[in-house]
């Protein structure tokens, strides 16, 4: 199992995770998401086919994202020098796994994988992982160490979709 980051010239074979939308967005918009600098997207993949992927770009939570209770959890993590309006983060945009290898823990790993690249590798600055979650999904990301952007039940969901947060410094020595 290798992790590659997608090119233009990269040639798909099938794909499918259970999800339409997920399964066009690789074979379809990936390549111009990436030509236009709006995400890059990893494949995991196997000498036979394409396991899982998924899509990273730049993201910030504000107060504008979360709630007045979750922001003060947020701020209070930082000294108070250093308090801002918002803090960097990734987002991962989209990520799926082949139907052939769920329930094999590939989306744990690669969390893992994100988690460990912007701790080891932080290039530009990133506090935080971000995802708006799949009502699917969300006891997933939850197990995985995510937390909720709002704490009011009306506010949690959005566009079916939940938004999440993961903070890096959890794992810093």
């Amino acid at each position: 199992m290798q992790f590659i980051r997608l090119t233009d010239n990269y040639q798909f074979k099938t794909f499918d995770c259970g999800n339409s939308d997920l399964n066009e967005f690789l074979l379809s918009d990936a390549k111009k998401y990436a030509k236009r600098l709006l995400s890059v997207t990893y494949l995991i993949k196997d000498e036979n086919e394409i396991i899982a992927f998924f899509s990273v770009s730049n993201d910030r939570i504000s107060i504008k994202e979360s709630d007045k209770a979750v922001w003060r959890k947020i701020k209070k993590e930082f000294p108070h020098s250093k308090h801002r309006s918002d803090y960097p983060a990734v987002k991962i945009g989209r990520l799926g796994v082949n139907l052939s290898h769920q329930g094999k823990h590939i989306g744990t790993h690669i969390l893992d994988f994100v988690k460990k690249t912007f701790i080891k590798n932080n290039r530009t600055g990133c506090a935080f992982i971000t995802v708006d979650a799949l009502p699917s999904a969300v006891s997933f990301y939850h197990k995985n160490g995510f937390k909720f952007l709002r704490t009011s039940t009306d506010s949690v969901t959005t566009r079916d979709t939940t938004p999440m947060y993961y903070d890096l410094s959890q794992l810093l020595d």
